[in-house]
């Protein structure tokens, strides 16, 4: 893997990226960062040493050895960044646009580009599920799935994946997933995500084929709930998905989004979103969602 290297004035010198409040970003450092007419950003890790630092370094070299493989979208690092005799963390290619989050919660986006892009990471999904199978590299997966790690480009109307050095790849560790944590939805099929620890709150889910769907199929959810509903428990997620149904939403989409907590296999949703209509949107909010729920218990 090439390498960057960085004098300490320099490094003095660089300022941090700008991030959206949507962005959570507690294990690194993000700088704006130029070199030879390139716009990059460094991402400075803050811990340099130990088990954890020789797991991203191994990460990061494995996504630039099968680089080839995977698709453009990924936002893959592309150097080591050495200041003095210290690797200090990695560089990645700038990529113009704005986070996904922030776009699914303006209400100046129309609904229809809130599902574009939505669509976008199943579409993704299923090109990396395609790489598993006809490419020697069988085992990589995004792992974090969540709505803060998509930017979106507004030249081609594109997704980019980043925060990729938080991917499974290769031999390296597991690391926490936002949205398939043991002590989501997936502890109550522990025959389906296995956890690499105890099954307490302090393990990790194994990633797979079925934890990158139901990491997906949560982003989904959150939108259309327009709030945490990974905070859900087993009874509440299925009212949910009841009210869903009662307001029209694809029977098809409901039966998939239930596979989560079903010992079948996952499905990607992605072909089904294109159902959803901005009533059935409007209507799956949390606030409308609860009025509802307090009406209909009365």
């Amino acid at each position: 893997m090439k390498v960057t290297t960085i004098s300490k004035r320099k490094f003095r010198e660089l300022q941090p990226l700008q991030l959206g409040q949507e962005i959570c970003n507690s294990e690194s450092k993000i700088l704006d960062f130029r070199i030879r007419g390139e716009h990059k950003i460094l991402k400075v890790l803050n811990e340099q040493d130990g088990e954890y630092y020789a797991t991203k370094l191994y990460t990061v070299e494995m996504l630039d050895t099968y680089k080839e493989y995977l698709p453009k979208s990924l936002y893959i690092p592309d150097t080591l960044a050495v200041v003095g005799n210290d690797t200090v963390g990695f560089t990645v290619p700038f990529l113009e646009g704005t986070n996904l989050s922030t776009i699914l919660k303006s209400t100046k986006v129309d609904f229809k580009e809130h599902i574009y892009y939505l669509r976008k990471i199943g579409q993704l999904l299923e090109q990396l599920r395609n790489v598993r199978k006809y490419t020697p590299l069988k085992d990589f997966y995004l792992n974090d799935i969540h709505e803060s790690n998509f930017i979106v480009n507004p030249n081609n109307r594109d997704i980019g994946a980043i925060d990729l050095d938080s991917s499974k790849i290769g031999s390296n560790g597991v690391y926490p997933s936002r949205y398939a944590s043991p002590c989501s939805l997936v502890k109550h099929v522990p025959s389906k995500y296995h956890v690499n620890e105890s099954g307490k709150c302090g393990g990790f889910i194994l990633p797979d084929d079925n934890s990158e769907i139901y990491c997906y199929v949560m982003t989904i959810l959150n939108y259309l709930f327009g709030g945490n509903i990974f905070r859900l428990n087993l009874e509440e997620f299925y009212i949910y998905l009841n009210y869903l149904d009662l307001i029209g939403i694809d029977k098809e989409l409901i039966t998939i989004i239930e596979k989560i907590v079903t010992t079948g296999p996952n499905v990607n949703p992605e072909p089904y979103l294109e159902t959803l209509t901005l009533e059935q949107v409007s209507r799956s909010r949390e606030n409308v969602y609860k009025l509802a729920k307090t009406k209909l218990m009365k």
